[in-house]
């Protein structure tokens, strides 16, 4: 069975590519899918993963999924 992590990062690449495609009815339910997984996240997750999912920055999400960055990086944009 896949982590919560690697069906976040499935469902980021459905909600990205769908919003490139600009089709709102598969935007929506790829949306609904990424807020249900992020529901999963828990406090154990990368703090940045964690970050980018509370600011809806999907992009850096996938991004950081992708390369496996250090789980010990935090934000530093001050908030």
């Amino acid at each position: 069975m896949a982590t919560v992590e690697q069906q976040l990062r499935e469902a980021l690449t459905v909600f990205i590519t769908a919003s490139a495609s600009r089709d709102s009815a598969e935007i929506g339910a790829a949306l609904n899918r990424v807020l249900e997984l992020e529901h999963q996240v828990d406090s154990s997750a990368p703090p940045m993963l964690r970050h980018y999912l509370e600011r809806r920055s999907y992009q850096k999400a996938l991004d950081f999924l992708n390369t496996n960055r250090p789980e010990t990086e935090t934000p530093q944009c001050g908030h």
